[in-house]
């Protein structure tokens, strides 16, 4: 084996070592679960990403889920560390439009709420307000 082929060899295990202690080594991280309406009705498509909120003290990591149907849910061991998050809800009109499966924006951005999860599994809902609605300040 040349150097250049040892070289890659040595480089990829050891980015593969270190894939698999941030799997296996990181803080407990609880699930999250619950629905998403828009208006009162649930949300065909989109996405919830969960940030933790570093102005209040949360260096946790963060977290994204898929919204179908209505429903979310974070996958096992990839959901949030309690504490202050700041959770953007980009919702979908759920019919494939161009390259997006999950169809056209419903919203002309993401709906930003500041969320306070428990260091433990958890349910929680979002009702986000139609276009034209007011939102809460």
């Amino acid at each position: 084996m040349s150097r250049r082929h040892l070289a890659r060899a040595v480089i990829v295990a050891l980015a593969a070592a270190a894939l698999a202690g941030c799997a296996d080594g990181g803080p407990k991280r609880y699930s999250v679960s619950g629905a998403v309406t828009l208006g009162g009705r649930p949300v065909p498509a989109g996405e919830v990403v969960f940030e933790p909120d570093s102005a209040k003290g949360n260096s946790g990591p963060g977290s994204v889920v898929r919204i179908k149907d209505g429903r979310y849910q974070t996958e096992p061991g990839l959901g949030v560390v309690g504490g202050a998050y700041i959770v953007r809800i980009t919702p979908m009109s759920g019919t494939a439009f161009g390259d997006s499966l999950d169809g056209k924006p419903l919203l002309p951005g993401p709906r930003v709420e500041a969320v306070e999860f428990p260091a433990a599994d958890s349910s929680r809902d979002f009702d986000v307000p139609a276009a034209g609605q007011n939102r809460p300040g």
